[in-house]
């Protein structure tokens, strides 16, 4: 009985695998080649994930070139973030579904408000705006959908250490003590 206890421990203590699934968002161009401006960007969450918000991704990246410099977009630059579907292919073209972000920053030289999609002021288009005009490029951003590699040992999955399975072999140990106290 005890080696059964043991390796259940042992079992349950290992971490749980979980896979990770990253959305990239196309490069977007805005106005012409020689302006140099471009917007990129890519979330991940969990692959058994069902209800997909700013609460639940794992990773949020996006990254404005503009005029030949790069700004970082980071979550507090997020004015709003809709998503509705992200098998679709194509965001920001579903009821709602798009973003706004505003860039205010005393390092940027200009105040920038960027938006997709129809949660955005782009509605069908992907725009950023600032001081003295804006830029559109005329469409909005495709979805490539990937699982991130761990050496095939997984199936194409990341591992991700999953809390419970701590929480659990501890819940075992505590009733495999008390079960032996009670036994003297």
């Amino acid at each position: 009985m005890k080696h059964l206890i043991a390796v259940v421990f042992v079992l349950l203590s290992t971490p749980s695998l979980a896979g990770v699934v990253t959305y990239d968002f196309t490069r977007l161009i805005f106005g012409a080649d020689s302006q140099k401006s471009s917007l990129a960007g890519q979330i991940t969450f969990d692959e058994y994930e069902t209800q997909f918000n700013r609460s639940t991704w794992l990773s949020f990246f996006f990254q404005l070139e503009f005029d030949g410099d790069i700004y970082h977009i980071l979550e507090d630059d997020i004015a709003d973030f809709v998503i509705v579907n992200l098998n679709g292919g194509v965001f920001g073209d579903e009821s709602g579904e798009g973003f706004e972000f505003f860039i205010e920053d005393s390092s940027v030289p200009y105040e920038f408000t960027i938006s997709s999609g129809l949660a955005g002021l782009g509605e069908t288009d992907t725009c950023v705006f600032f001081e003295s005009g804006e830029r559109c490029a005329g469409g909005l951003f495709q979805l490539v959908k990937t699982v991130e590699p761990n050496n095939g040992s997984n199936n194409g999955s990341t591992q991700v250490s999953e809390p419970a399975s701590f929480a659990t072999a501890m819940l075992i140990l505590l009733t495999f003590t008390s079960m032996r106290k009670r036994k003297q």
